[in-house]
């Protein structure tokens, strides 16, 4: 259609008249877009499609660009976490704060939401379907209480705007809710369909297209931003998945504005100025996917520092300590029942091996600020999530002037960034004993003499 309906909000002052917009499908469309565009385009695609040969296999690296990716695209929607916190959630398995677990839930919930749309684009054999979709926006919501059902279509209008706006006062109004299950089978047409159109062009015009249809009641920008790695992993199912939410979250306002001239468009399908405003999208996705192929390589630069420091320590293979620190690759801040669950080791076990651990400097010991349980963690990795957003700055910054640092002159810049302007007061070493009953970490100096004091 390309153009608006007219529709009535009944409010508390009564009808009041508003437009809804309702944009062409898009199956079979195969917008055409200027030459420089397209050389964006393209360029980002080969980093893409490249990047799997550049970065080390740690499990590590996948999983934090994992868990990077769904905290930044909950932020993009104002739902702030960290990976420390999210951590922490999953591993001390405690009771926190009701809005600190809403938020982590949520960010974790986006996590998954990634890595089930990689899974459903690397299904090359099989088209994606409503149903793919359907389980994606049900695996965004997994253990969350939220107002709908998820896994549905909207079966109400929808408006985007302040809280409170109504229809009439919003920055843009969704296609009436009759229209979405035509429109939403359009986008899995064009998402499945074999043809020569670049993908990471696909993929743009497919979250587009997705995010002007708001398919459902809550969380299109989390589903949508999936998409783009359904789409992406269907054509480079070996590339890893490349935190663009995380590019897209520190330039949120030209994020919006690239999706705007689409979502305003009223006129034929095969307009050139149709074409014209899915190529602001395009080239905005274009520029996000450098920033975050940069952010990629350089942080693997720190995952393989951090892992060449860990083959340093001399670890026998199959030893406690070994095991403890494969178990916090993926789960970088833990509590020692859940280190015991995931290796398999005895209380006893795991805790000299954190001993071991903590004494070479490998993993810190902390506590959770909520619980006041003990945890430990492994900086590096919380480090290059939760500091994220000052190496995307730089990395933006750069790709709008010109300037081309490599990922180790970018680390060792964003290093410098994020480093304390102050060196940190030197607590004194304490004894690492820790109590068989309590569980608890003696109190006093290092090398005291018996006993040992936990309180």
């Amino acid at each position: 259609m390309g153009g608006y309906l007219d529709r009535t909000h009944y409010g508390v002052l009564g009808p009041v008249a508003y437009r809804a917009y309702v944009p062409h499908g898009i199956a079979g469309w195969d917008p055409v877009i200027g030459t420089a565009t397209a050389g964006r385009v393209k360029a980002a695609g080969d980093r893409i499609a490249a990047m799997a040969a550049r970065l080390p296999s740690h499990r590590s690296l996948r999983w934090c660009l994992n868990r990077s990716e769904g905290i930044a695209s909950s932020d993009v929607e104002g739902i702030s976490t960290t990976l420390r916190s999210l951590s922490l959630l999953e591993s001390l398995r405690a009771s926190h704060d009701p809005e600190r677990r809403r938020r982590d839930t949520q960010a974790l919930g986006a996590a998954r939401l990634t890595a089930r749309a990689g899974e459903i684009g690397r299904r090359t054999g099989e088209p994606v379907g409503l149903s793919d979709l359907l389980g994606m926006h049900q695996r965004l919501f997994e253990a969350t209480s939220v107002p709908f059902e998820p896994g549905r279509l909207r079966s109400d209008d929808i408006w985007i705007g302040p809280a409170g706006a109504t229809p009439t006062e919003a920055l843009y109004v969704a296609p009436p809710a009759d229209r979405v299950g035509p429109l939403v089978g359009d986008l899995m047409e064009f998402a499945s369909a074999r043809d020569l159109m670049h993908p990471l062009l696909k993929a743009a015009v497919a979250h587009l297209q997705f995010e002007t249809i708001h398919p459902f009641p809550d969380g299109n920008g989390r589903v949508g931003r999936a998409l783009i790695h359904c789409v992406l992993q269907r054509n480079w199912p070996d590339a890893p998945p490349i935190p663009l939410s995380a590019a897209i979250a520190e330039n949120k306002q030209a994020y919006y504005q690239s999706l705007r001239p689409y979502q305003t468009y009223t006129g034929d399908s095969d307009s050139p100025i149709r074409d014209a405003c899915a190529e602001a999208a395009a080239g905005y996705i274009a520029d996000a996917a450098e920033v975050a192929c940069d952010y990629t390589q350089a942080i693997a630069l720190a995952v393989a520092d951090m892992h060449a420091q860990w083959d340093q320590l001399g670890l026998r293979p199959h030893s406690a300590a070994a095991a403890v620190l494969e178990a916090m690759e993926t789960m970088p801040a833990a509590g020692v029942a859940y280190l015991c669950d995931t290796t398999g080791r005895s209380p006893n076990a795991v805790r000299r091996g954190l001993r071991t651990l903590t004494a070479e400097g490998a993993i810190a010991e902390t506590r959770d600020d909520h619980t006041g349980r003990r945890a430990f963690e492994a900086p590096v990795l919380l480090h290059i999530v939760d500091h994220r957003q000052e190496l995307l700055r730089r990395c933006w910054q750069e790709r709008q002037s010109g300037t081309n640092s490599s990922p180790g002159e970018l680390l060792a810049q964003w290093r410098r960034d994020v480093a304390p302007s102050t060196p940190p007061e030197q607590e004194p070493l304490r004894c690492s004993h820790v109590g068989e009953r309590s569980d608890t970490r003696c109190t006093l100096p290092a090398g005291h003499r018996p006993p040992h004091r936990y309180t």
